[in-house]
């Protein structure tokens, strides 16, 4: 028998079989080792899902950015800290795939406590890093991170919307809604017009209702959100003030008749404002745009009475009371005559009454829709004379002239009587020559004044809107149209024996408009007074008006009431 190696011969001395025996090699058992190690190496791919709710009601929340902050194991154990960022889909959940760890950390993670950390937010809500141990994520499972909200506290304002002062006191009715939750509650604006919404979840919205007594009410509406990034103004509800209209009425204590001309001074917050009672005998002074909260006192004054008072409360609480509670009443203060003004046997109203005593002009008053005008302050020896006119009648000044307290005793001494007039046709000139036709514009409404010299007359006309049109002022806009001054003669340059002065509306307002001629330049050689025509022309035909105006006067031609 032969032995080479693993291969053994052997031969029978006895037989002629020869036996060969092959002997098998042993495998190295430490190979298996090495190979098991590099199993253990392979990298398994897991996925890391994450739930995001919020932490008082467990709401899912969608769009949050969510940060998964995790240790990265390399193949011999290296810890590496590695962030994914993802956001959340409509159900608040987020998956971050193909995180690669060694089977060996799979397979023993447990005994390992590394740490991972989740945060996550939006504009509403926010958190810190959440920290737990990276073995407790579940492999099919979401890991639950709850969050809590942003809260946030927005400081407001209430002002008034006309001057943009700060309002006090306002209260305010503030609706809170938070995950379709509805909150009410209330509170007062301090002293600078502020108010607060304090600790409310920046992503919960809010209607705020802002009223006080004598304002309108104003609401703001947004989220808490957009809140915190407007501007002061914005954030601003302005209340707009309630206003009215107030209507004080003046009478004669004594004759307890209306008394027109009286004046009557409004004082609102220490600011004063005063007016007259109507010149045509109603006696009533009206206030407009007053704001209903504001406290209000009066005072009316006329010469010859003595001045009263009247505490009007607030606006609301005056425009509420009867006409005897808003009625002042003027106490004469010496001997006062009520006169009359009759047309025939009727009363007449709205007469111009120029009161003379001891031959000084003292006082002019209008009758009222009786006829009647009072004349107050006489004397006992005093000399009274009364001069009445009106347009369309001849004047009156003889019936009171001179006349003294003993000669007035009577009604019928006292009434004053005027008779109507044609219209007279134009004075001629004092060269009688004629003026026929118009210059100047025309218009649905004109008024043409003529005369023939060299003087510097000028028309003024006073339109119903109080606007007094003239050389200095040649347009004036009063409801609908605009008056126009269009002539202007006779001034420093050009002047002419034939003037014209001329102004015209093309859409005139209705009401009175008051006609005035004034000797602005005498250019005469004598004193002696000079003639002029005005002529009215409306859709209705014309109408002319005569009259003289000296050196340095004003003449009140006539009172036209224009009628559409």
């Amino acid at each position: 028998m032969k032995s080479d190696g693993n291969i053994k011969i052997v031969s029978g001395e006895e037989s002629d079989e020869t036996v060969i025996v092959l002997k098998k090699k042993k495998f190295p058992w430490w190979i298996l080792l090495f190979l098991l190690l590099f199993v253990f190496l392979i990298p398994i791919s897991r996925t890391v899902r994450i739930h995001i709710s919020e932490k008082q009601t467990g709401v899912s929340i969608a769009l949050a950015e969510t940060k998964l902050t995790y240790p990265e194991i390399g193949l011999f154990g290296k810890h590496t800290s590695k962030t994914l960022i993802d956001t959340t889909n409509t159900e608040g959940k987020v998956e971050f795939s193909g995180i690669k760890e060694p089977l060996w950390y799979v397979l023993f993670n447990s005994l390992f406590n590394d740490s991972a950390y989740v945060s996550a937010g939006n504009e509403c809500y926010s958190s810190a890093n959440l920290g737990d141990i990276y073995s407790s994520f579940p492999k099919n499972d979401y890991k639950e991170v709850k969050i809590p909200p942003i809260y946030c506290s927005v400081a407001l304002k209430t002002i008034d919307a006309d001057d943009f002062e700060p309002i006090p006191g306002a209260n305010i009715q503030i609706i809170s809604i938070v995950n379709d939750s509805e909150d009410l509650s209330s509170t007062e604006t301090d002293v600078a017009g502020n108010f607060e919404i304090a600790n409310m979840p920046q992503c919960g919205s809010v209607k705020c209702i802002a009223s006080k007594e004598g304002y309108e009410n104003d609401t703001l509406e947004a989220s808490l959100f957009d809140l915190s990034n407007m501007s002061d103004l914005e954030k601003t509800l302005k209340l707009k003030p309630l206003k009215g209209c107030v209507k004080v009425i003046v009478k004669n204590l004594k004759t307890q008749t209306l008394l027109p001309g009286a004046t009557v001074t409004l004082t609102v917050n220490g600011i004063s404002s005063a007016m007259q009672t109507n010149t045509n005998g109603v006696g009533v002074g009206l206030f407009d745009s007053l704001r209903i909260s504001n406290t209000i006192s009066f005072k009316a004054s006329k010469v010859g009475y003595a001045d009263t008072t009247l505490e009007g409360g607030t606006v609301k609480d005056f425009i509420e009371k009867s006409e005897e509670e808003r009625t002042m009443y003027l106490r004469p203060l010496t001997t006062s005559l009520v006169f009359y003004n009759t047309d025939g046997s009727k009363p007449l109203e709205g007469v111009k009454n120029e009161i003379r005593i001891n031959g000084t002009l003292k006082a002019t008053e209008y009758s009222n829709a009786k006829g009647e005008f009072t004349v107050m302050g006489i004397n006992e020896n005093d000399k009274i004379s009364i001069t009445a006119s009106k347009s369309g009648y001849v004047t009156n000044n003889t019936k009171v002239n001179n006349a003294k307290l003993e000669n007035l005793n009577t009604k019928e001494s006292r009434t004053i009587p005027l008779s109507t007039k044609p219209t007279p046709p134009p004075t001629p000139p004092n060269n009688n020559n004629k003026q026929n036709d118009l210059k100047g514009e025309s218009g649905d409404l004109r008024i043409n004044l003529q005369w023939y010299s060299k003087t510097d007359l000028d028309l003024h006309v006073i339109d119903p809107c109080g606007n007094e049109i003239f050389f200095s002022k040649r347009k004036a806009p009063c409801g609908g149209g605009t008056g126009t001054l269009d002539l202007d003669a006779n001034a420093i340059i050009g002047t002419t024996t034939r003037p014209q002065e001329n102004i015209y509306w093309l859409k005139p307002s209705k009401g009175v408009y008051t006609v005035k001629v004034v000797c602005f330049k005498y250019r005469e050689k004598t004193d002696t007074k000079l003639n002029f025509n005005i002529s009215i022309v409306d859709k209705h035909g014309r109408k002319d008006f005569s009259g003289k105006v000296g050196k340095g006067q004003t003449v009140e031609v006539t009172r036209y009431n224009y009628v559409d």
